[in-house]
Formats: C-alpha cells, sequence, structure tokens
C-alpha cells in the first residue's frame, strides 16, 4: 500500500434495498481502511478503496470488530465508500 494517504473521507452507507436511498452513513478511519482492506478484498490496485465496495453480510462479523457498527439492518445494502475531504 502507497504510503501517501489521498484527501478523502471514507464511509460505510446502508442503502435501501427497496429504493435504493441513502438510510445510514458511518465514517471510517484511515487506520479502519487499512484494516478493511483485508475482509473486503478491494481492488490490489486500489490501495485507498477510493471506489465503493460491496459489504458482504457473511463478513459482517469481522467489519463489526473493526468498526464497531453493531448488527446490520436486513432491509439495507451495505457499502464502503469515500469523497473528496473538504
Amino acid at each position: 500500500m502507497s504510503t501517501e494517504e489521498p484527501n478523502v473521507v471514507w464511509a460505510l452507507e446502508g442503502y435501501s434495498k427497496g429504493d435504493g436511498s441513502l438510510v445510514t452513513e458511518s465514517l471510517i478511519s484511515r487506520e479502519q481502511v487499512i484494516e478493511l482492506r483485508a475482509v473486503i478484498d478491494p481492488d490490489p490496485d486500489e490501495p485507498w478503496m477510493i471506489f465503493c465496495y460491496p459489504v458482504p453480510a457473511d463478513r459482517w462479523p469481522a467489519v463489526d470488530r473493526i468498526l464497531g457498527c453493531g448488527a446490520p439492518d436486513p432491509n439495507l445494502e451495505y457499502l464502503t465508500s469515500a469523497r473528496a475531504a473538504v
């Protein structure tokens, strides 16, 4: 992983399975992104998880250990995301 961190804010986002609207968003720290790489399996050429990545349900226990986010809402689909920091 490159040591040069991009100027971004990462988040765990939950989208409604019904209409696709954003329901919840929790910020993810740089250190947590590094840990999530071992759980989420991002593209190997994308070291800082700038693209959106789905969070598979079978990996939720590991995600919860890293983020402390609690149980997932069964009505939501979860993704990691990144956006430019302001």
